[in-house]
């Protein structure tokens, strides 16, 4: 118990404002001294555990509960579909560019939840400081064998780095503590360049891949391992390497990212790791007109890819191609396990999450789902096949992972069900003349009709198993997993396809690199069945960086990506980022050559919701209580 105590004492400690109250709280603790943790591996990792607790990556739900404004809001993704909430709360801070506002909440007295993107700053300087006394006091560890301390150091410099992305890349260049600091001096010190930060996050990098095991034991798979901090590193100089930050598009920031990458391919085929789900038959699923998988939830040809994500039975796996994974299962109220938080709530409709007051239902964004090619390997406005009115059928099979749509039969288990259709319904008007969100039960109560409507139109399949949800008092069926996986191998290969194809073209190779551009990105492509880049985007530079762009946006949606993406790119600013679109379906009285399906199809764009972004909301500013205390420290250029 004195351990434990110990260890929350020191996790607590922030940066620039709790040195003093630290300090005397550990001087209070019982009898037990810094050197008493350290000097015993055991406690010494229980310590470093402490850490673990301040990272917040984009697939986290800080203390199990769920974003209040996720990435997918910000990036053009999705948006929080609440039916009794006209804008969700803190959207409209993001849509008008109020960030200034949205970093200052901190959890503070009638502000409500803070979203884990603001919670992200001020745990990640935490983290810091637990890594860095760790750090400092890791050589007194005197019970123990190198190799463990080797590793446990390398976790240290792994999770400082990652610490430090996680703020740099929203923020800018900030400080980069070494050691942490003296309270008993003072702070007076300016913030510093990427530039510099870049260096140091590299630095600290290289030591963890030095340190770092190659593989874990299934009970460490929270742990990273030599791959991940590689995965890191080549996230790290892809980034690095993008116009927000190389703005002379200098080509030697192109090389390095393309070697990161191409070094961590290379380290896994040599290895034997991180080999990518195949599904090659996935394509050949039967989703034409009235096509037998169509409104099939989980087509057998397709499992092998879904299973990165979800899967029956409560004990999370870890999928060969995921190089790190989050693990949190969380034991929710009433004693039972909940595994998938905080996907479920993310992304799951209201007829699935019964009566739970806290999900946000994410429902995919019409003018996003727009990005899935046809089955043909043709973007949607180059395939003459393609049906505006009838925009579900023969679309790249991933398209049937991640949307779910009208029609597809969605098993209800539950007793008393609020949707009692057992069948996804996101029409505005049905077959049946009713609202087709509105298959409820008459008797159910106006504020309780948030459970079964999902604005969009369009909900995510991919953080949900058919047939699995939740009830009020967490009952309900839970035995599923949903993987959160932080890094895995198909980010890597289109990591290399981006950075080689700026760096050499679409056919050139990275020193040591078996891969070209074309091929790296066909490789992510031919796994479930799609053609190669069709020959009229990839004979430049430019056409196939479009399209990388592109797999990227598929590949990797609702996965945490895209905000940062469509940020390095600088493409942020651009209509097709700020605008907002549901898909309005409404019965026309029966099939027509016009309506095959017998419902017309229209992309209905919602004004009110649309973004503002101008030049400064690339970079977001740090609470202004930083610069009160601390007038050196500066606030971010433009705020």
């Amino acid at each position: 118990m004195k351990t434990i105590k110990y260890t929350f004492i020191l996790i607590l400690a922030a940066l620039f404002f709790s040195c003093e109250d630290y300090l005397e709280k550990e001087q209070d603790f019982e009898g037990l001294d810094q050197n008493d943790v350290f000097e015993d591996v055991r406690l010494a990792r229980n310590f470093l555990n402490g850490a673990y607790t301040n990272l917040i990556t984009e697939v986290t739900a800080k203390s199990n509960n769920p974003d209040i404004l996720p990435g997918m809001s910000m990036s053009g993704e999705g948006y929080p579909a609440r039916h009794n909430n006209n804008v969700p709360q803190r959207y409209n801070s993001y849509a008008t560019s109020d960030y200034l506002t949205l970093m200052n909440l901190n959890g503070a007295v009638g502000q409500g939840q803070t979203p884990n993107f603001v919670s992200r700053y001020y745990e990640s300087w935490k983290g810091v400081n637990t890594v860095n006394t760790f750090l400092a006091n890791s050589d007194k560890i005197a019970n123990s064998d190198e190799a463990t301390v080797n590793a446990l150091k390398g976790e240290a410099y792994f999770l400082r780095a990652y610490f430090y992305h996680l703020m740099t890349k929203r923020h800018g260049g900030l400080i980069y503590l070494k050691e942490n600091l003296n309270v008993n001096n003072p702070f007076n010190q300016e913030r510093e360049t990427y530039a510099s930060n870049l260096a140091n996050m590299l630095e600290d990098l290289e030591t963890a891949i030095t340190l770092l095991p190659v593989n874990r034991a299934s009970e460490d798979y929270g742990r990273p391992t030599r791959g991940a901090a590689m995965a890191l590193k080549s996230r790290i100089t892809l980034f690095a390497a993008s116009p927000l930050i190389n703005t002379t598009n200098d080509n030697q920031a192109w090389i390095d990212a393309a070697t990161a990458a191409s070094d961590l391919i290379n380290f896994a085929n040599n290895n034997g790791l991180y080999t990518l789900a195949s599904a090659p038959n996935a394509n050949n699923i039967d989703v034409s007109h009235n096509g037998a998988d169509l409104f099939n939830p989980e087509p057998e040809e397709l499992e092998p890819y879904r299973s990165i994500f979800v899967g029956p039975g409560k004990s999370k796996i870890l999928p060969p191609e995921v190089i790190f994974m989050e693990v949190n299962e969380f034991t929710a109220g009433g004693g039972g396990t909940l595994v998938p938080l905080p996907r479920t709530y993310l992304t799951v409709g209201f007829d699935i999450v019964k009566g739970n007051n806290n999900p946000m239902g994410i429902g995919a964004l019409a003018n996003f789902v727009e990005k899935f090619e046809t089955k043909n390997g043709l973007a949607i406005e180059d395939d003459p096949s393609y049906n505006p009115q009838e925009p579900f059928i023969n679309r790249d099979p991933r398209f049937y992972n991640n949307i779910l749509f009208d029609g597809v039969p969605w098993t209800v288990t539950t007793s008393n069900p609020t949707n009692k259709t057992g069948f996804t319904d996101l029409a505005i008007i049905n077959e049946d003349g009713n609202l087709g969100f509105d298959f409820r039960d008459p008797n159910t109560p106006t504020n309780r009709e948030w459970q079964v409507k999902n604005k969009t139109g369009l909900k995510i399949r991919k953080w949900l198993p058919n047939g699995y949800f939740l009830t009020q008092g967490w009952k309900g069926s839970l035995d599923f997993y949903t993987n959160n996986s932080v890094f895995r191998m198909a980010e890597i290969y289109l990591n290399y396809a981006e950075a080689a194809n700026e760096a050499y073209g679409p056919g050139g190779t990275a020193p040591g690199a078996t891969l070209s551009a074309l091929d790296a990105v066909n490789k992510i492509r031919n796994r479930v069945g799609m053609p190669n880049v069709n020959g009229a985007y990839s004979g430049s530079k430019d056409g196939l960086r479009d399209r990388i762009r592109n797999e990227r946006a598929i590949e990797l949606c609702f996965e945490g990506f895209r905000y940062d993406d469509i940020r390095r790119w600088k493409t942020a600013h651009l209509e097709e980022n700020l605008k907002v679109e549901f898909l309005e379906m409404r019965w026309q009285g029966g099939t027509s050559s016009t309506y095959p399906t017998g419902f017309s199809f229209e992309n209905v764009e919602q004004s009110d919701l649309k973004k503002t972004f101008t030049d400064r909301n690339y970079w977001w500013p740090i609470p202004s209580s930083e610069i009160e205390a601390v007038p050196s420290f500066k606030q971010t250029e433009g705020w």
